[in-house]
């Protein structure tokens, strides 16, 4: 995001933001709200009666003054919706239901007075751009995702019109920070690309036999524009677009003494792991054993998150490793402390990040405790179990110490000799 000479002086870009909401905890929320204070013009939040696999839960915050009265003091915003998704007859799933429920976000803006010239924003509840990008994204004269005229809602190579966080990603604790790791979420997309917003005699609305995916020939990637009526005018993006199409630009902030990131994801800040154990049962790509598999067994990121606050050993990431050593992700030695920002204003507080840290710690001791308690293990096995766990972590320790020694015999190798 930069200047461009000859712009004239304008005034500040009205953002509209959309998130889905469930349970989560007040935490999280106030997390966010202290992150996006006073930016938004509007807000949208939306709730299902069902999980994305169909799983029936309790309407709790939608259409319910007095959630929405809270909301509006946390976020500092006039006008916010939490809307209510209530679909019985579709038998869709998965992303496809909550891409059926995203739509909503673009109706909610729509009715909140969101115009063409106004930027969207949708994330999940627990991503956030930073504050600094925001009010970038606000004030810049010249934004090229944000320029109409030079991309017509293109999702081309070339010419590209949604802008991508370029994200870091905290896993449950913010001392538990994942190492190497970009997440590519939030995303805004100027109005005038938008479903409900945008000019359909324009821009056309893409078949979505599916109902979430483009068709093909109706721009799913770059070269793909056969089926256009005019192929100077891309199609405008649904809610789910937003999300999946491909085409889009991960920004990175420009600020030297950063890490670059413009954006956090606080992946799994739940208030309890019974919560994430339901999350992984019943919401996307469920796992049926999500009840009683080892916390660290249900993902990669629970992987590395039991390793942190236990402060045990990373496993390894190359492919030839145990598996059940094996890391897709490593945490960064030392947490928070030996980062670079960006990290939220809520973790600038020390006091609250190490209580955090100290409470995710009790908070993984006591699911393991009730996951034990429903298998209904004898003593034996509970023996047996605690030493294949100390097995494991000294096998860790050998490999990690194998890599230091041989990082060390490299760096030798390559020393310059003494003439």
């Amino acid at each position: 995001m930069t200047a461009k000479d000859g712009q004239p002086q304008r005034p500040n870009r009205r953002i509209f933001y959309g998130a889905l909401i469930a349970d989560e905890p007040w935490e999280l929320l106030d997390i966010i709200a202290t992150e996006t204070h006073g930016i938004f013009e509007g807000m949208v939040f939306v709730e299902s009666n069902r999980t994305q696999m169909r799983f029936a839960r309790p309407i709790r915050r939608a259409n319910k003054q007095v959630y929405i009265d809270q909301f509006k003091e946390m976020f500092g915003v006039e006008k916010l919706q939490v809307r209510e998704y209530v679909e019985e007859e579709s038998t869709a799933v998965e992303l496809f239901r909550e891409n059926n429920q995203r739509a909503e976000i673009l109706k909610g803006w729509k009715e909140l007075g969101m115009t063409k010239d106004d930027v969207g924003y949708i994330a999940d509840i627990d991503e956030s751009f930073t504050r600094d990008f925001l009010r970038a994204a606000q004030q810049c004269p010249y934004v090229e995702y944000f320029d109409y005229e030079a991309h017509k809602c293109s999702n081309s190579f070339e010419k590209k019109s949604k802008l991508m966080g370029a994200t870091r990603v905290f896993e449950s604790s913010p001392e538990c920070v994942t190492k190497y790791r970009n997440w590519f979420h939030p995303d805004m997309i100027i109005g005038a690309c938008v479903e409900e917003i945008g000019d359909d005699s324009v821009h056309p609305i893409a078949p979505r036999s599916d109902g979430l995916h483009r068709d093909k020939g109706w721009a799913i990637s770059g070269g793909d524009v056969q089926n256009l009526p005019d192929k100077r005018f891309y199609p405008l993006h649904s809610a789910g677009d937003f999300r999946v199409l491909d085409g889009g630009s991960m920004v990175h902030s420009r600020d030297g003494d950063s890490s670059g990131h413009s954006a956090f994801h606080l992946h799994n800040f739940f208030a309890d792991f019974n919560t994430t154990r339901y999350k992984y049962l019943t919401y996307g790509h469920p796992d049926w054993q999500a009840l009683t598999k080892p916390l660290e067994e249900l993902s990669a990121e629970n992987r590395l998150l039991v390793r942190c606050v236990y402060n045990e050993t990373d496993g390894p990431v190359n492919s030839g490793a145990d598996y059940k050593e094996k890391q897709d992700f490593q945490r960064v030695e030392g947490g928070l402390d030996t980062r670079h920002p960006v990290f939220p204003i809520y973790f600038h507080d020390e006091d609250y990040r190490r209580r955090k840290h100290d409470a995710v710690l009790r908070l993984v001791k006591e699911d393991e405790y009730l996951r034990v308690k429903r298998l209904n293990l004898i003593a034996e096995e509970l023996e047996m179990s605690a030493l294949v766990q100390r097995f494991r972590e000294a096998k860790r320790f050998v490999w990690a110490h194998e890599a230091q020694v041989q990082a060390i015999l490299q760096k030798v190798k390559e020393k310059p000799q003494a003439l």
